[in-house]
């Protein structure tokens, strides 16, 4: 009885390791490592996480064509 007691919390706890390596495999910004903790209150915090970081990336982008024209324009000047 103990054995299958102890069987069974070991099967317990090798699928929540599984789990805890699939969120753990998702390495974005360092900016948003802390949205990673919406986990714990329910969220899937890599899908939170994942949207941030491509917001962000975005407007990485955007900031740079500006500025990539901006430096155009001052050249012709």
């Amino acid at each position: 009885m103990r054995h299958l007691l102890l069987w069974m919390m070991l099967a317990a706890l090798s699928c929540g390791c599984s789990k805890a390596e699939e969120r753990a495999k998702y390495e974005g910004r360092n900016e948003t490592k802390k949205l990673q903790g919406a986990d714990a209150a329910g969220y899937d915090g890599t899908a939170i996480r994942k949207s941030v970081d491509n917001t962000l990336n975005k407007t990485d982008q955007h900031n740079e064509t500006i500025n990539k024209s901006v430096k155009g324009d001052e050249g012709q000047k």
